[in-house]
């Protein structure tokens, strides 16, 4: 079986989006089965000349490969909006699998987008994805969170999509031995990891640190955005300084390190297609905070913390039930990592993605 994986940008990406991360686990997975695969997207060098955002050129660009190369090809498996160049493959089974949808996201973040970043998602963005749930012979979303998305606001009957969660390797992420601990010196320490901006929820976390006042507690804020100075200015605000500590971006050593030696990892965001840094957590075995907004509760489960979006106050009172009590914080931890090794390992994802393969090529 010869297998196309046409994404928007290319894998080394990974390090900075969910989707890329999940793709190279796939691909590799999907090679040591036997599978031929071929990654489409933009190069390196096409990325430093193309902006992020030019949808409609970075499609043609991956349009124009893929006609060229369609020939070597069983199957044409798109991700995300790159989806909307299936229109244009008549001779192949097509499969678009949707990482959450543009609508979607734009319904739960409308007050925070960038009024050019809502116009240009809303008009050409959501179209890609439309043109390609429509065009492909199968659709999956990787939750039924963003299965629901696509059939409320694409109309794309339910039959015709199915779903196959995200996966990881828990033999590469997992808890490890750290002295991070000690040299941080609290007694309690939290862990955020994601983009800098305001639908990652970090402003929320940040107001929410400073109700913990009663708690020897440090905040870890691993990662970079657009939103980075109004999260230091924040938290200079709120005289948090000494609370916390802006790691940048974390290489996978030290995220690991990071996440084993905490005590919570709190995810506040506003939306999400699944959470990736999620499943980090669970095999790392650390308590989950997290919001209780779209594919989240879908993946967490009862075996973390979930408490209502954009309110510091109630994420607080989360923070502080995971620190009060340890004996059940660990034992919410033992849960979400049995949950991980039952629904979300990268075997468990590529079985999923196998059996679709097999079904469009009948």
């Amino acid at each position: 079986m010869r297998v196309c994986l046409l994404n928007p940008y290319p894998l080394s990406f990974r390090f900075k989006g969910g989707v890329e991360s999940v793709l190279y686990s796939l691909n590799l997975e999907l090679m040591k089965r036997g599978v031929e695969t071929e990654v489409i997207s933009l190069s390196e060098e096409e990325m430093r000349i193309i902006p992020l955002f030019a949808r409609l050129t970075i499609s043609l660009v991956l349009l124009r490969k893929l006609l060229k190369s369609q020939a070597r090809f069983d199957i044409v498996h798109s991700h995300a909006w790159a989806a909307g160049t299936l229109r244009f493959i008549k001779n192949k089974p097509t499969i678009a699998t949707a990482h959450g949808t543009t609508k979607g996201f734009l319904n739960r973040t409308w007050n925070t987008r960038p009024l050019f970043s809502k116009v240009y998602n809303s008009i050409v963005t959501s179209n890609l994805e439309n043109i390609g749930f429509r065009s492909a012979k199968q659709v999956t979303a990787v939750s039924r969170s963003s299965k629901r998305e696509i059939v409320d606001n694409y109309g794309i009957p339910e039959e015709r999509i199915a779903v196959v969660y995200n996966g990881i390797d828990p033999d590469k992420v997992h808890r490890v031995k750290t002295n991070l601990r000690d040299e941080i010196e609290c007694e309690h320490l939290l862990f955020f990891m994601g983009r800098l901006i305001k639908e990652k929820g970090i402003e929320v976390l940040i107001n929410a640190m400073a109700m913990l006042g009663n708690y020897d507690v440090k905040l870890v804020v691993a990662g970079e955005g657009r939103g980075e100075a109004e999260v230091r200015r924040l938290t200079s605000e709120l005289n948090l300084r000494e609370k916390v500590i802006f790691a940048g971006t974390l290489d996978e050593k030290k995220k690991l390190q990071y996440m084993s030696a905490s005590d919570a990892f709190v995810f506040p965001s506003f939306s999400e297609s699944f959470g990736m840094t999620l499943l980090d957590a669970m095999a790392c075995k650390t308590p989950i905070v997290a919001s209780r907004v779209a594919s989240i509760p879908e993946v967490v489960g009862n075996c973390g913390v979930l408490v209502e979006p954009r309110d510091p106050a109630k994420l607080a009172e989360g923070i502080e039930k995971l620190l009060n009590d340890k004996k059940a914080s660990k034992k919410l931890a033992s849960k979400a990592y049995e949950r991980l090794t039952s629904n979300f390992t990268v075997e468990k994802m590529a079985d999923g993605y196998l059996r679709t393969y097999e079904n469009v090529l009948r």
